[in-house]
């Protein structure tokens, strides 16, 4: 039979702790003896489930990235969901990608990381690079023969290229003219895109 060594405490019992201790436990979110609890919901702008799920699918995306680019869409006067397709569309990769420069939008975003690509003249090695308007995205001279470019370029259907963006294939080069519109989008046109908040009100 075994024999208990050890007494437990009731709950009602009160013993004196260091003063160390004492100051975690006042700093600690939750009471004690209680693990967890309710959380409030995380506010600001946000999709549907459906949409979400195609848009971080087609752009390969973070929950935290399309957040990101939710709130400056909002942030933006105009309508929400235009001002989101242009923030999604003038990213650095996607725009790599829509020039046939990558076979993807995960393809573009490892070569622009190994310095493949300039931006009217310096260099950019973050996919998440917002280009404007008048900018131009250029292949280095001493990486036009790296396999994964080669393969795109050779792949990529002529006249596959949307309006916003103007090509010149002997430098290997694409600039951007103006703000890329939303149902000019290939990612995007048949995306039901509603930014509401997180209770479904409309933005």
């Amino acid at each position: 039979m075994a024999v208990r060594t050890t007494l437990r405490p009731a709950p009602e019992d009160v013993f004196p702790i260091h003063p160390a201790y004492g100051y975690r436990m006042r700093r600690q979110r939750d009471p004690v003896g209680v693990r967890g609890g309710p959380r409030p919901a995380p506010g600001g702008p946000w999709l549907d489930d459906a949409a979400r799920h195609q848009v971080r699918a087609r752009y390969k995306l973070r929950d935290r990235q399309l957040a990101r680019a939710l709130v400056a869409a909002v942030s933006q006067p105009g309508d929400s969901a235009e001002n989101l397709a242009g923030q999604l569309e003038q990213r650095m990769d996607s725009l790599v990608h829509r020039a046939g420069f990558a076979r993807s939008i995960n393809e573009a975003r490892d070569l622009i990381a190994h310095n493949t690509f300039t931006l009217d003249g310096g260099r950019v090695n973050r996919g998440s690079y917002l280009v404007r308007p008048g900018q131009t995205i250029e292949l280095r001279p001493d990486r036009q023969c790296r396999t994964p470019v080669v393969v795109a370029v050779a792949g990529h259907p002529e006249g596959d290229t949307p309006p916003y963006l103007e090509i010149e294939p002997d430098r290997f080069a694409a600039t951007l003219t103006r703000e890329p519109q939303r149902q000019e989008v290939p990612a995007l046109r048949d995306v039901p895109i509603a930014v509401q908040t997180i209770d479904g009100k409309p933005l």
